[in-house]
């Protein structure tokens, strides 16, 4: 993957090696900070595209000054898949733990 940073608005956007259109275009923080600078928005699509690689576990940040968020791994998911289904059998949380050890 590579990225290119607009010079005048900081704008990142991200490709796949060999593609010509982003796949990817984040004029500012997800949350709606602003990049401040060339340096601000590197760090951001480098963590960006890092996050790609499952080996990594945390997310680029949402917002200035944030630290990255860490991924929802395939058995947080799925736990939380089961305890929903659980929960709408109406089972109690302390049912539901009981249930999970």
């Amino acid at each position: 993957m590579r990225y290119e940073i607009e010079a005048d608005t900081f704008a990142v956007r991200i490709f796949n090696d060999g593609d010509a259109v982003p796949f990817q275009f984040q004029p500012d923080y997800p949350n709606g900070d602003p990049f401040d600078s060339v340096e601000e928005a590197t760090t951001w699509a480098q963590a960006s595209i890092a996050a790609h690689d499952p080996a990594v576990l945390v997310n680029a940040p949402i917002g200035k000054g944030l630290a990255g968020e860490a991924k929802r791994t395939q058995s947080m998911i799925d736990k939380e898949s089961a305890h929903a289904k659980l929960a709408a059998l109406g089972l109690t949380s302390e049912e539901i733990a009981a249930l999970s050890r």
